[in-house]
């Protein structure tokens, strides 16, 4: 006999009453369920579940799963990976484990309609969580752009170029649970994967679109105006940018390296608000594993820029400042973070659990 049980009653045959609280007879409850809030169109929302097993012996998950009475894609709504996702394939007496769900909106308007069931191995029960019942509205909110009183480093730089975090060229690819902030552009590629598990806030994704045109033209010509700035200091081949720290980025707003640069441990930014700090790069970038940069002064991410001329790469868990603009490709390793935006005006962006945001 299959029974079903819905949140607050045991269906078998004719409904039985079942606590809101975790009592032995409901076997496994949901405890506390949350709300999602409103949503807005091209943006995500993720709430957290938790279940609990009330009965003295474990209990086997049989399946987690969304039922979909909405007219929304299927895929709109996804059970998040671990970590946030933690329940196996079975459940000890007594223990509680959580489940992540993400509603992801278009532009398309309306409201979803899903429920997220659990299928318990105690006498074949499900059981089902309150409705999620969410409205999409026209609300998107503005990406992030620098403060007001922001002056580029390039004069004239046009200000949509300061929506995009993300700029790609062939993909943008995602494992975990990357946050980015603001605007994630593809063109004239059309892959972008893994969001989900990963999130977008205040921006949304352009691809091979007007937007993502008009941001890799504006990213393209932001690069050539970088390169035509007059050197500092020139540094060779291989130089550890980490050794020049502190860098007083008054005295030295232009620094060039003749090829690759690396970054292998702390470096400091020293800067005042208003003031820029460039790093024109030949070849590749590649900042160590738990490199990690900071800056004093007042300095603005979006005044601290990196021209690469081939690809860049941060290191696991190293933190980097700035805007990288890389004529090949950008690799952020896992929970690499950067304070700053990453285009890549020919390659791939490829991200691992990270956090990108241009301000911070």
């Amino acid at each position: 006999m299959f029974n079903h049980m819905k949140y607050g009653a045991l269906s078998l045959g004719f409904l039985l009453p079942c606590s809101v609280n975790a009592v032995p007879s409901c076997d496994v409850t949901f405890i506390k369920p949350p709300t999602f809030g409103s949503l807005c169109e091209s943006s995500t929302v993720t709430a957290t579940y938790t279940i609990q097993n009330n009965t003295p012996v474990t209990e086997a998950i049989n399946y987690i799963r969304i039922q979909n009475n909405d007219s929304f894609p299927t895929s709109a709504a996804t059970i998040v990976t671990a970590p946030l996702n933690n329940c196996g394939s079975s459940l000890a007496s007594g223990a509680s484990c959580e489940i992540s769900v993400q509603l992801s909106s278009t532009t398309t308007l309306g409201t979803f309609n899903r429920v997220l069931q659990v299928g318990i191995d105690s006498r074949q029960v499900e059981i089902d969580a309150p409705a999620i019942t969410v409205a999409v509205e026209a609300c998107t909110t503005p990406p992030p752009t620098p403060p007001p009183g922001f002056t580029s480093t390039i004069a004239g730089t046009p200000s949509f170029l300061f929506q995009s975090s993300i700029l790609g060229a062939s993909t943008v690819t995602n494992t975990g649970l990357t946050v980015v902030s603001g605007d994630l552009d593809l063109t004239p590629g059309s892959a972008v994967t893994g969001f989900p598990p990963g999130t977008i806030v205040n921006g949304v994704q352009n691809i091979n679109n007007t937007a993502a045109t008009n941001v890799k033209t504006a990213a393209q010509n932001y690069y050539m105006a970088l390169n035509a700035l007059p050197c500092s200091n020139t540094y060779g081949a291989a130089t550890d940018i980490s050794t020049l720290s502190p860098i007083n980025c008054a005295a030295s707003p232009v620094n060039c390296f003749t090829s690759s640069a690396l970054m292998t441990g702390s470096v400091i930014l020293n800067g005042s608000a208003g003031s820029t700090c460039t790093f024109l790069i030949g070849s590749t970038l590649t900042v160590s594993t738990g490199a990690v940069m900071s800056t004093s002064g007042g300095i603005l991410n979006d005044n601290i820029s990196w021209a690469i001329g081939s690809s860049a790469t941060l290191g696991t868990t190293s933190t980097l400042f700035g805007i990288i603009d890389a004529i090949a490709s950008i690799t952020l390793n896992t929970g690499a973070t950067l304070n700053g935006r990453a285009w890549a005006l020919n390659g791939a962006v490829t991200l691992d659990d990270n956090a990108v945001s241009p301000q911070s």
